[in-house]
């Protein structure tokens, strides 16, 4: 009965919510084909369109010279989809794309889904690249989303339309927070409603993450499946791809759900969210299947997902995997091999984490993009910036596309694009420490944290958030160039805005908030309290970003 019970209430959630998929259909007639259970129509300005991709997940097929297609399919995943082609788009239900339709009938009964698209020159376009929005009706977190990311967002968008530049958004998943689904009535599908409810400018495509599966899903061997339930009536499949110009894009889901018994519980949550990081077998079969409609090898592919595959290993260019294990990441790499120019869009650890391949994975480049939440709206709802785990801003990243021509910057919710860095007078925070009574409590719990009361004279950290090996810096004091030293370092800000409450006032200290540092922090040994210094940050594009700093320069929350 008490499973009844959760399943009816899933369903009536999911049913409340907004569910986009195809509902054209095309007045042209297709004929029933033997062994096919799957069929229609895949129309453009109405004619129809010849070559289109069409898949189920398992089976893929094109369309004829009619624009018809056919597919021999078991529903298992529940729906079908096209790829859409290049030079076009799919129509859109708020902001998602009609790029799929659920399978409603039984297995073995035909039934037809039809697509409908229109000719869109977007060789020319823009990606906002959003990860990480955990919306869970906490924290202020939906007006925050609404008056400060959103803004930012349509500040973006609206500087390429205006040149007729087309903008999409790939969102690489935790939209919302499978913890408190139950608990504050706020699902993957109020998530949709609060994109319409706040007209959310581009179409989105999104991805899964490990927080977009329904936490009331029982531990078996259909964890990970049935998990996804509400995720796929609202947003289509978990895996499938698109073309925009001349750019190839995958959305796969690389969070294997588990679910297994005990953890911290919410109301209806039936274990401990866990969950594994790889591709499996069946969307790797797929993606082979897929990529093999892509002929060109030079071909840009762009995969979002939500775990990163790759990282740095320290302040060292030595590449690490985060997947389960390197053989799981090496079986998504080989599918790749045989392309010259992947990246991946990826979300998951809150933080800008860029990572170029090398050797036999140079073709691979792994954006690992920060948080739009920040440190889950935390550091915003009291009353500081809206910072991420390791003090760099929330915020989103923005690639833009001339053909197969690819740049990159990020914007931060705070100060949009035209900043990249932020300064700190270390003799400012050593002040701040030694006349704040909470910071003294914090470091007599943590030792091994950094004690900013005793920090050397005139140091200036500066957190270059988005930083990427091939970006230099330069820091002049009365005209002169003076040495910049790339160091692991705290940083202070955070530490005020996010550790201190959610320590002190809490009167709880967790051992997770031991010690916590950052790779994309400088360090500069200034000669004087009181010089300025001038300071450029130069990205891999030769755009440059400036700052005069005056010092002493202030400290606080809202310090810029």
């Amino acid at each position: 009965m008490k499973r009844l019970t959760l399943s009816l209430l899933a369903a009536m959630m999911i049913f409340s919510a907004a569910t986009a998929q195809s509902t054209f259909v095309s007045q042209r007639p297709v004929k029933d084909r033997k062994g096919a259970t799957v069929k229609g129509i895949v129309e453009a300005d109405g004619k129809p369109l010849a070559g289109v991709v069409v898949s189920d997940g398992y089976e893929v097929t094109t369309t004829d010279k009619a624009g018809r297609y056919y597919l021999n399919s078991e529903k298992r995943n529940g729906n079908v989809f096209i790829t859409i082609p290049s030079g076009y788009e799919a129509q859109a239900e708020d902001a998602v794309p009609q790029y799929w339709a659920n399978l409603t009938a039984p297995a073995e009964e035909v039934e037809r889904h039809d697509f409908n698209l229109k000719a869109t020159d977007n060789r020319r376009h823009a990606i906002i690249a959003v990860t990480d929005i955990h919306l869970a009706n906490q924290y202020d977190d939906i007006r925050q989303f609404r008056q400060v990311c959103l803004p930012r967002i349509r500040e973006e968008v609206e500087k390429y339309r205006s040149q007729g530049i087309p903008v999409y958004t790939v969102c690489m998943g935790d939209s919302s927070f499978d913890l408190f689904w139950y608990d504050y009535l706020f699902d993957i599908g109020d998530f949709r409603r609060t994109l319409d409810e706040n007209g959310y400018p581009t179409q989105v495509f999104h991805s899964m993450g490990n927080h977009d599966n329904d936490g009331a899903t029982p531990n078996d061997e259909n964890t990970d499946f049935n998990a996804t339930r509400a995720y796929r009536k609202v947003f289509g499949p978990t895996y499938y791809s698109f073309n925009i110009g001349d750019v190839h894009y995958v959305m796969l889901d690389n969070i294997v759900y588990k679910n297994e018994a005990g953890g911290k519980k919410g109301k209806n949550i039936a274990g401990r969210r866990n969950y594994d990081h790889y591709v499996s077998d069946e969307q790797l079969d797929w993606l082979r299947k897929d990529l093999s409609y892509v002929t060109d090898k030079n071909t840009p592919i762009v995969i979002g997902m939500h775990c990163p595959v790759f990282r740095y290993k320290g302040l060292s260019e030595a590449i690490v995997t985060r997947f389960v294990s390197p053989e799981k990441a090496q079986k998504l790499t080989d599918v790749l091999k045989e392309f010259s120019n992947v990246h991946f869009l990826t979300g998951h650890t809150h933080k800008n984490l860029f990572c170029k391949g090398t050797g036999e994975i140079s073709n691979i480049t792994d954006h690992n993009i920060a948080a739009a939440c920040g440190a889950w709206w935390f550091t915003g709802s009291h009353g500081g910036l809206h910072l991420g785990p390791d003090g760099g801003p929330a915020g989103f990243e923005v690639f833009t596309l001339d053909g197969k021509q690819m740049e990159w910057y990020f914007v931060s919710a705070d100060d949009g694009a035209g900043k990249q860095f932020r300064t700190f007078d270390i003799n400012s925070v050593r002040d701040y420490y030694r006349s704040c009574d909470e910071t003294k409590v914090f470091v007599s719990h943590y030792p091994k944290r950094t004690d900013f009361s005793e920090a050397s004279d005139n140091q200036v950290y500066i957190h270059v958030w988005a930083w990427e090996p091939t970006w230099k810096i330069s820091v002049k004091e009365n005209g002169k160039e003076i040495p910049v030293v790339r160091k692991m370092l705290e940083n202070p800000q955070y530490t005020i805005s996010y550790y201190i409450p959610k320590s002190l006032w809490r009167r709880s200290f967790p051992k997770s908030y031991g010690k916590d540092t950052s790779p994309h922090m400088f360090l500069v040994q200034a000669s004087a309290p009181d010089t300025t210094l001038e300071i450029t940050v130069t990205d891999s594009f030769g755009n440059e970003y400036h700052e005069t700093m005056v010092r002493p320069k202030e400290f606080s929350k809202t310090m810029r």
